[in-house]
């Protein structure tokens, strides 16, 4: 019988009882009533009535019993299934961060693809299988912010936002799923006045004002007389009031606070090895604008990380760039010249260079569709091969040039965009052993102070800019190359003392027939470059390291050859070195006579913090950071 009929039924007797004991108590004959018709005493109903209301309190009791019984396993089935829903979303959640790992992975290179995209894979866990991934980008595409915040902030990235949706599943069907929304950011490199992967060193002779950010993801080393920086200075690693070569330390380091007031640096890492006590005296001297790992500074994930960051200017490569074809500025060329080089006497004359068949097939490789070639007349007035054209002073030999009329590419190119030119590459092949005195070959730009467009001209050898470059109509422009060097327009390559007989010459004499140009003339370059350094070996404060030799510093970064004097090198862009020369790398900076420094006015290229000025190509580094999640239901 249901429960509740049976309780109904019990308390229906009980009330009857209770009205026929009522009565009975309530009749006047005798003390407990009339006789009963079975000979009982009317009070021994009491009996009955105590047995059936403990019988109803055992029933209630019981229900109670039964009632928190299926309770309990009502919510321990609950609980469980709670439980195992939880761990698939967790489990989701944590799909999610393994697909954001391989975003991070992609966006190492600076820039994130719609083909990774595609590719991304799902994750693995066991107990778990993950489903219904999907990717997406924000369909109005990357967004250019400003960076806020942290220690980074002042400059801009470019921003791209994508949702990641993704479920698990686990082996008893029980299923979790999440959004987790994630910006990519891209940082481009030219915004830094310089930027280092390496450690950078700054011991300039002559006075050095610098204007610019200054970045290192190595160490930083800094003596000299007279360096002022305006703006501020970052390293994830130590910065040292002393050279990397030898124990010297001059006291004429200053850093601009934020008033603009140059303050003395006297305390280094090494004289406060506490990072809060460094911390303490960055900020009461600078304002914090000296930073390093004791400010938890991170390091700035460079391209094509898992390979050499020289990688960057290297050749095409068909088998093995399918992951840095987005980064390669070989790649990204919509002029490719891939110059043979076993046929001097044509390549001298032009004909091997401008040949109808060289032209599309071997110098000049690639123009992409829409883009036109020049015809061999116009092409012989852009390009010039110079065999054993001069001697480099610093590396001590002979140097085979191909010499770029930037001029001339102007005029050809006029304004007929399918003319046009943004990236130009050139790489040498097939190198001819029987040139006399030729050591490695080198592109020159020359007559370059007006552009075509904004330009950037790329290569895997070493560049030489004679002359201004880009001081007429400024164009947005970068050089990229093993190293580069900065010619005077008055650099007479035939004069005494510079073009050596044999490479058994010294060229490192006397710098009296190398005069860079008039008393208080200047030479102007406005452009970006980015190209490969000379570095010290070893810190000799390291027991293994004994008397190394100096690499140049930053001061010697960008290469000079002659006697400038009094004469100015005026120049403004960002100065990038991300590895070391390959091709120029014969000699480290040494103290020798093959040149004489210019005035240094270098500043940083206040254009470029306007992300419409960057140059074509500009590198980047990249980060991929969460700023949203969410179950879904």
């Amino acid at each position: 019988m249901p429960f509740a009929a049976l309780l109904s039924r019990l308390t229906d007797r009980v009330r009857r009882k209770r009205v026929a004991a009522t009565v009975a108590v309530e009749t006047p004959t005798g003390v407990g009533g009339p006789p009963r018709d079975d000979g009982r005493s009317p009070g021994r109903d009491r009996n009955g009535f105590a047995l059936e209301g403990t019988i109803i309190v055992l029933v209630l009791v019981g229900a109670l019993i039964g009632f928190a019984a299926t309770w309990v396993v009502t919510i321990t089935r609950g609980a469980a299934t709670d439980y195992r829903g939880s761990r698939a979303s967790y489990a989701a959640e944590a799909g999610a961060d393994a697909v954001m790992a391989q975003l991070e992975v992609a966006m190492e290179d600076g820039v994130i693809t719609a083909a990774e995209l595609a590719g991304l894979t799902l994750p693995e866990m066991d107990g778990f299988t993950f489903e219904d991934m999907e990717v997406t980008r924000d369909p109005l595409g990357a967004v250019i912010r400003p960076i806020n915040s942290g220690n980074l902030a002042g400059l801009y990235a470019i921003n791209l936002p994508i949702d990641i949706a993704i479920a698990a599943r686990d082996a008893t069907n029980n299923r979790g799923s999440v959004m987790v929304s994630v910006t990519a950011q891209s940082i481009p490199l030219f915004q830094f006045g310089v930027f280092y992967e390496g450690d950078l060193e700054i011991h300039n002779g002559p006075r050095l004002d610098f204007e610019g950010w200054v970045h290192t993801n190595g160490n930083l080393y800094l003596s000299s007389n007279n360096t002022y920086f305006a703006s501020r200075i970052t390293t994830p690693g130590s910065v040292f009031w002393q050279r990397k070569a030898y124990s010297d330390r001059l006291n004429g380091v200053y850093i601009n606070n934020e008033a603009g007031t140059p303050v003395r640096l006297d305390f280094d890492s090494r004289s406060l090895p506490d990072e809060t006590a460094f911390r303490s005296a960055s900020q009461s001297k600078f304002n914090s604008r000296l930073m390093t790992r004791a400010h938890n500074v991170a390091p700035l994930r460079l391209p094509l990380s898992g390979l050499p960051a020289v990688e960057l200017i290297r050749p095409r490569n068909v088998a093995d760039d399918t992951q840095t074809r987005d980064v390669k500025l070989a790649w990204k060329a919509d002029w490719y010249i891939d110059l043979p080089l076993d046929d001097p006497v044509g390549l001298k004359n032009g004909n091997t260079l401008c040949s109808t068949a060289n032209l599309r097939n071997a110098a000049v490789s690639v123009r992409p569709a829409g883009k036109t070639l020049p015809g061999i007349t116009d092409c012989k007035s852009i390009f010039t091969f110079r065999p054993n054209a001069f001697r480099d002073g610093r590396e001590d030999i002979g140097v085979d040039v191909l010499e770029i009329d930037v001029g001339a590419l102007r005029s050809w190119t006029g304004a007929n965009t399918s003319r046009e030119t943004n990236i130009l590459y050139v790489t040498f092949t097939r190198p001819d052993t029987t040139f006399g005195g030729r050591d490695y070959p080198a592109v020159r730009l020359v007559n370059a102070a007006q552009l075509p467009n904004r330009i950037t001209i790329a290569t895997n050898a070493p560049v030489y800019v004679k002359g201004d470059y880009n001081s007429v109509g400024w164009e947005p422009s970068s050089i990229l190359g093993d190293a580069i060097t900065f010619l005077s327009e008055y650099y007479d390559e035939t004069a005494t003392g510079i073009k050596c007989s044999s490479d058994t010459n010294d060229c490192s004499g006397s710098t009296a027939n190398r005069v860079a140009g008039p008393t208080g003339s200047v030479m102007k370059v406005y452009a970006a470059v980015a190209a490969g350094h000379s570095a010290t070996p070893c810190d000799y404060a390291e027991g293994s390291c004994a008397s190394p030799p100096y690499g140049g510093g930053l001061e010697n970064f960008p290469r000079f050859l002659e006697n400038w004097g009094s004469r100015t090198l005026l120049y403004r862009g960002s100065l990038v070195s991300l590895f070391e020369s390959e091709q120029a790398s014969r000699h480290n900076w040494a103290w020798r006579t093959y040149y004489s420094a210019p005035i240094r006015d270098w500043k940083f290229e206040m254009r470029f913090q306007q992300p419409d000025n960057l140059p074509p190509g500009t590198p980047t580094v990249g980060n991929v950071f969460q700023t949203a999640f969410r179950p879904v239901f």
